[in-house]
């Protein structure tokens, strides 16, 4: 079985899901059905469909409509504003009213301040997510990785039993080479919390294969920290560049010289366990 985990989706219906952020022209256009397709081409049995915040802002509905209409194949990840005070509110009413299966914050405005991560306070997105058992995935860039995963330390700290997906292997420098391979103590120090798995995409993997580097020590440094029944594995496609056969290859052969449970782990166990509650 094979789940990728970060699937985004961009309708070409732009008035029933209006588009209020990035340019977006044809070719970047993957619909529901285009995506399932492009999964039945490959041998995909699931996705995780991970909202397009550049793209929908914090409007969610084209991930949990698509959710929805396929619920034995899909589910959906919600973007949030961590910054409101309703969070808590925005929480139920994308999780209980619209079906959602987790919540992702990130910053959608460079140079914003760290308050798009939120707070511990009550009424905030983060106390309702652990009161819901809702997985919270984050979203760093190069530029605010240091200070984000360093105050997500202080939120775990805070909220016990959070589960929490980092996206991208949280924007470390994945191509540094030996003996560490981008893995430092930002990233080290959020091992320690049982609660909290890191994806790896397209992102980094396709950096990699781009300058001739074997993701195999990559992601062994990564098990080192987390096991591999805290990993995961996503496309990125509608925002990476590359076919969706090309990412899956990438993935495959990423995982390639892994004994066969942590093969599975990586590429379908850990997204089922966070994410397939409602999954027959």
């Amino acid at each position: 079985m094979m789940i990728d985990s970060h699937a985004h989706l961009i309708s070409d219906d732009n008035v029933a899901y209006p588009r209020v952020g990035a340019d977006c022209t044809a070719s970047c256009i993957m619909t529901v059905e285009q995506l399932l397709s492009e999964m039945d081409a490959t041998g995909v049995d699931r996705a995780v469909l991970v909202q397009r915040g550049s793209v929908y802002g914090f409007d969610s509905a084209y991930v949990c409509d698509s959710a929805a209409r396929y619920p034995k194949r899909l589910a959906a990840v919600c973007s949030i504003d961590g910054s409101r005070s309703d969070g808590a509110e925005m929480v139920r009413y994308w999780v209980k009213d619209r079906g959602a299966a987790g919540i992702r914050l990130m910053e959608l405005v460079r140079g914003e301040d760290a308050g798009w991560l939120g707070s511990t306070e009550p009424g905030g997105a983060w106390r309702e997510a652990a009161e819901r058992d809702v997985p919270v995935c984050v979203h760093f860039f190069p530029w605010n990785r240091l200070e984000g995963l360093a105050r997500l330390r202080s939120i775990l700290a805070d909220i016990p039993g959070l589960k929490v997906v980092i996206d991208h292997f949280g924007a470390m420098q994945s191509d540094a080479g030996p003996p560490h391979h981008g893995v430092d103590a930002a990233l080290e120090r959020l091992a320690d919390f049982a609660g909290v798995n890191v994806k790896f995409t397209t992102i980094p993997l396709g950096k990699l294969a781009e300058a001739g580097i074997d993701a195999g020590p990559v992601l062994r440094r990564v098990m080192d920290l987390f096991g591999a029944e805290r990993m995961m594995w996503g496309s990125d496609i509608a925002q990476s560049p590359g076919s969706y056969a090309h990412m899956t290859e990438l993935a495959r052969k990423a995982v390639r010289e892994l004994a066969s449970a942590d093969q599975e782990a990586i590429l379908s166990g850990t997204a089922r366990r966070i994410y397939g509650a409602r999954w027959a």
